[in-house]
């Protein structure tokens, strides 16, 4: 059994690669961007406000590096379930993660499968509100958050400095345009399906600042675009033994 010091370090770390790149800073009127990785970047966020139901299914990764420099690697697979602008559904089984998040547009509800504990807060409106809601204020981050955004470029350019055009190259077995992202902390890299209908097929992000430079790596398995998916998705489902737990805000004075 790992112990509990250990998944407090790791959970802090996956917490921090969880909340993705574009976290509370302005875009900077400095950005350096490449004309062409400008074009994919926009083509991508018009592209992801087309699509107004869709079920993502991921795997992401994130290092934890020991005192002796080692990094270990623990995995999650993710099944994002989203309805815009105001329903989702976020499964996530993993190493160290058993949780699920329902929203349907009136209650918020988080279970932890593992603890067999669930929380709930009343339902903030859009997506968007719901991802800011719950990191800033509760320090629960959502993976993906970024590419769930309801304007993606906005979010993918926030406390950047510099985006390069890298060129084609495959994730998986598409062809992709990969783009270079440079921050003040973090660095991060996006390889976007190349064609009329772009897909972000995978990310990492690298953080320079952290002992180590751990990494996370995310790539999308799977995305289903549709028509409509019924509100019964969204509708919680707890386990009739779990206990009701009250998530108290984050002191940020700490």
């Amino acid at each position: 059994m790992r112990s509990s010091g250990f998944i407090a370090r790791l959970c802090a770390l996956w917490g921090i690669a969880a909340a993705g790149v574009g976290f509370a800073q302005a875009t900077d009127p400095a950005l350096t961007i490449d004309p062409e990785a400008d074009v994919v970047l926009r083509q991508l966020s018009e592209r992801n406000q087309q699509v107004k139901a869709a079920v993502f299914r991921l795997t992401d990764s994130i290092d934890d590096v020991q005192t002796d420099g080692r990094k270990l690697q623990y995995s999650h697979i993710r099944e994002l379930t989203v309805a815009r602008p105001d329903r989702l559904k976020a499964e996530t089984t993993g190493d160290v993660t058993h949780r699920t998040l329902w929203k349907d547009g009136k209650t918020l509800t988080v279970l932890d499968r593992d603890k067999n504990v669930y929380a709930q807060l009343p339902d903030p409106g859009t997506i968007d509100q719901a991802i800011d809601l719950l990191q800033e204020k509760y320090g629960m981050s959502m993976p993906a958050a970024d590419l769930l955004s309801a304007d993606v470029y906005k979010t993918m350019t926030a406390g950047c400095t510099a985006i390069q055009y890298i060129g084609l190259s495959g994730a998986g077995e598409e062809q992709c345009h990969h783009l270079a992202f440079t921050g003040d902390t973090v660095d991060w890299q996006m390889w976007i399906t190349a064609g009329d209908k772009p897909v972000a097929r995978k990310m990492v992000i690298t953080y320079k600042r952290l002992p180590g430079e751990p990494q996370y790596t995310m790539q999308l398995l799977k995305l289903e675009v549709v028509d409509r998916i019924s509100d019964a998705v969204f509708t919680c489902e707890i386990p009739k033994d779990a206990d009701k737990i009250e998530i108290r805000p984050v002191d940020k004075r700490q």
